[in-house]
């Protein structure tokens, strides 16, 4: 199976490659066909060679033959073999009948060098070749004929030998260099296209990919995922849409619902339907919080944390009296400034609070702590939340216990609004046991004006 994981570069690289070779041996085959015909005949270097191999001295300082296998076969397969050598100091040794034509160049072989003679009719008996070679004997010079190889694949695979290596070597490196650094600076635009991929996130609906900075080839790639992104965008739209819609509507039926439980006797039912209702109200209006802070609508802005805990612990304090627990708001003499939308985040303590009262177990106190560093934290004495649901407790429709009260909605928005507002929020165990959910801030630093406005970004819910 190919595996198109490859890297593009190896793959055009080598398949560059691949073309050489093919086409290198391609003009071997057309080189062979036009230095080869069947009235030509080609000496082979493997003849002379042989014959030098087995060259040796005699007690003189002449030239012999020393007794060779090679030498040997080759004799016994040519009868017709003959070749005179001549070293440097004007040594001769011959071999079978040379023929009249060449006779006067053995007399002044010393002064040839490597060159071929091809006779082109029968009996070939001018085809003959002139080999010069530097061995322990000294410079050596053979003339030989008499052994005609004519076939074509024989000079087919001496061209590959000779020349196969020679061109594929250099072509393969400029290849692998090269090519590589062609494809690099061609695919710039891809690195460049990658990145702004990378970058996009929930929070810029609007941005795309630039299709001008990549090879035509990759143009349609990137025009189709700024489609898709389009339609993404669209489809986030009519969500939103929906939501809000959604939210508005459901305010005048809970507001109706709530006067009138107002207007019944004071009882546990109707606490407990008065706290189910106002955490529908709260859930309301923190869909709309986030579609608001979402679209900037609204801008963030230095507040002090001490100041809205005390007005939503004293909006909450009857509601949590009645289900039967006791409120303490523990926060220091000076305000703690951070950065948010003070209307948000008095929703976020508010379904934080609506939390400990249904999970709480109906008795003990809640708590609510303000922490010089930039935050809050709501706890309660009840039965706690176990450390493998920690994380799953802010997942949209997700509750510890199924059968309990609730739409598992509520903590997922906390999350979300504390989110856009560059924090976080995390639930640990509470001190005398229960659960302790904490709420971390960006700082705002007392120096910085009121006036100063730092837009909130977009992060759509979590579906």
């Amino acid at each position: 199976m190919i595996d198109r994981n490859r890297s593009l570069t190896l793959q055009l690289s080598w398949r560059l490659i691949w073309l050489q070779i093919a086409i290198v041996s391609g003009l071997i085959v057309a080189l062979t066909y036009t230095l080869y015909n069947a009235s030509v005949t080609y000496i082979d270097e493997d003849v002379t060679r042989t014959v030098v191999d087995a060259l040796g001295r005699d007690d003189h300082g002449g030239l012999m033959l020393r007794s060779d296998e090679a030498l040997d076969k080759l004799m016994a397969s040519t009868p017709g073999l003959w070749f005179a050598v001549t070293d440097e100091h004007g040594h001769r040794l011959a071999h079978g009948d040379v023929p009249v034509a060449y006779r006067p160049l053995v007399t002044s072989l010393t002064e040839l060098e490597a060159s071929e003679v091809h006779a082109n009719s029968a009996p070939y008996a001018l085809t003959m070749r002139v080999y010069v070679a530097d061995t322990a004997l000294g410079r050596i010079h053979v003339i030989a004929g008499g052994a005609p190889l004519s076939g074509p694949g024989v000079l087919f695979v001496k061209l590959i030998a000779y020349l196969g290596w020679r061109m594929m070597l250099p072509l393969g490196l400029v290849t692998l260099i090269v090519v590589p650094w062609l494809i690099r600076r061609a695919m710039a635009g891809v690195a460049e296209v990658a990145g702004q991929a990378q970058a996009i996130n929930i929070d810029e609906r609007g941005a795309r990919l630039a299709d001008g900075s990549v090879p035509r080839e990759l143009q349609p790639l990137v025009r189709a995922f700024n489609a898709a992104l389009e339609r993404l965008n669209e489809g986030y739209d009519a969500r939103d849409r929906f939501l809000i819609g959604a939210a508005h509507e459901l305010r005048a039926p809970i507001a109706i619902i709530e006067a009138r439980l107002e207007a019944l006797a004071p009882g546990a039912d109707r606490t407990r339907l008065l706290t189910d209702v106002a955490r529908l109200a709260n859930l309301a209006e923190q869909l709309l919080d986030l579609q608001r802070l979402g679209k900037d609508v609204a801008s963030l802005e230095p507040l002090d944390l001490v100041s809205l805990c005390r007005e939503v612990t004293a909006d909450v304090a009857p509601l949590v009296v009645d289900a039967g627990y006791e409120l303490a708001l523990d926060a220091p003499d000076t305000p703690v400034l951070v950065i948010g939308d003070r209307q948000s985040l008095s929703r976020v303590l508010t379904n934080l609070i609506q939390n400990a009262i249904a999970h709480g177990g109906g008795q003990g106190s809640i708590t609510v702590d303000v922490v010089a560093d930039g935050g809050f934290a709501v706890s309660d004495q009840g039965p706690g939340i176990p450390v493998e649901e920690r994380v799953r407790i802010f997942e949209p429709f997700y509750r510890v216990r199924p059968s309990s009260k609730g739409t598992g909605l509520g903590l997922h928005l906390v999350q979300e609004i504390v989110t856009r507002h560059g924090g976080r929020i995390d639930v640990v165990e509470a001190g005398g046991g229960g659960a302790r959910f904490q709420v971390r801030l960006r700082r705002a630093h007392p120096e910085v004006p009121v006036a100063l406005r730092v837009v909130a970004t977009e992060v759509a819910p979590t579906n």
